[in-house]
């Protein structure tokens, strides 16, 4: 459970830690945070609406949580959230088999055949029997339990694997994979499908090394990623990548200015490299340009950006001289020990345990729920018991958090 942090970064010697559309239009402000907390059965969303994300009919932003409408937290199994900016942020939700979208639309990552955005939950047509979705940049992936894989949206790179670039889809497509996937996810700008052998597979851009293949060439077809034998769980940032294990540990890929990759340096990669001394890791969450990942002791650890206080380190320490940088290899983060998820968004972190929701980093969209938009360098409890929340999620490049 939540506690007072300690020291951050513990020592390699404790590696063991496990770990029909709508038009948009403004109207009244968002729930508040008490109508948002017990009782309230709907999914909730708060930050950045400018696209409509929030998935209330609004286009303004809501500082704390509010509902999504018609949208039921129980009825929901899975939600992803997209966009490179609050600009282009949109939406997917996983419910009884099928696919709800709301949001940015204008490469119609929608997929229900038009361009205009729209500003609460609408079925995506001709998808059944979904097990897995994944919002990109601009892009979307649906996984079926055939084990097929189908995109649609933005195909500047070649993101939809459908042998051409530039030319974007508004309704979903099949993409051509070796039999069968059993997950997928999605980046800014490429896409990744795993499959029950254990190997992965890239495609779309491949600038920075994000299709993990040794080249920096796009890919408007599937490319296996090199040396993943044995993966059981990947997880695509904005421009990289993050693999888990069947043994438990982290292969990364793709850019690393920030330190990413966790490999101790800001050399971007190409091909996979081993995440520094982490063992037994349970969950692999990979935001814009930082992570997180959770072990089987129940203790979180993280490394990327830190400029905005994701990955929150004590005021101690600050106030002992350490600088607020950013952190190359996994830091313990033990302000966070006992949480059961966790989500990386931009430039904030979202954690759920048995009975609360927690926000931290940059606030300027109001994307911690706490009804400001002022910067949390420390958890703030956003949702109290009763809440009933199970899982969370943050857009992959924007300011927008959910909670389902």
């Amino acid at each position: 459970m939540y506690r007072p942090a300690g020291r951050t970064l513990a020592p390699r010697t404790l590696a063991t830690a496990a770990v029909a559309a709508v038009a948009l239009a403004a109207v009244p402000a968002a729930t508040p945070p008490a109508a948002a907390n017990e009782g309230n059965p709907t999914v909730l969303a708060w930050g950045a609406g400018r696209t409509g994300q929030l998935g209330n009919g609004s286009t303004a932003d809501s500082l704390s949580p509010a509902s999504v409408t018609s949208l039921f937290r129980g009825d929901v199994d899975k939600m992803s959230a997209g966009g490179s900016s609050s600009s282009d942020s949109f939406v997917l939700a996983l419910t009884d088999k099928t696919v709800k979208a709301w949001g940015h639309n204008s490469s119609g990552q929608l997929g229900n055949g038009g361009r205009a955005s729209q500003a609460v939950p609408a079925t995506v047509p001709r998808l059944n029997g979904i097990k897995d979705i994944a919002a990109g940049g601009s892009h979307a992936l649906a996984l079926d339990d055939r084990g097929q894989v189908y995109s649609w949206g933005n195909n500047a790179y070649g993101q939809l694997g459908n042998n051409r670039t530039g030319e974007s889809r508004t309704v979903p497509d099949r993409v051509q994979l070796p039999p069968r996937v059993s997950q997928i996810s999605a980046g800014c700008d490429f896409s990744l499908a795993l499959l029950e052998n254990g190997t992965v597979y890239a495609w779309g851009r491949g600038v920075h090394g994000q299709l993990g293949n040794g080249s920096r060439a796009l890919s408007s077809v599937p490319v296996r990623v090199k040396g993943l034998d044995d993966i059981v769980e990947v997880d695509a940032g904005c421009h990289h990548a993050l693999a888990r294990t069947s043994g438990n540990t982290v292969k990364s890929w793709g850019y690393n200015l920030y330190g990413q990759l966790g490999d101790s340096s800001t050399t971007s990669s190409s091909v996979p490299v081993d995440v520094d001394w982490l063992e037994g890791v349970v969950e692999i969450d990979a935001g814009a340009d930082h992570n997180y990942v959770r072990t089987n002791d129940s203790r979180v650890w993280g490394w990327g950006s830190n400029q905005y206080g994701q990955l929150l380190e004590t005021d101690e320490d600050f106030a002992n001289g350490t600088l607020r940088t950013n952190r190359t290899a996994p830091i313990e983060i033990r302000r966070l020990e006992g949480v059961q998820h966790m989500a990386a968004g931009a430039r904030h972190g979202i954690a759920v345990t048995a009975d609360k929701v927690f926000t931290w980093g940059d606030n300027s969209e109001g994307q911690l729920g706490n009804g400001t938009t002022t910067p949390r360098y420390s958890p703030v409890d956003i949702l109290d018991q009763g809440s009933a929340i199970k899982d969370v999620t943050a857009s992959l490049g924007g300011n927008t958090s959910y909670a389902y």
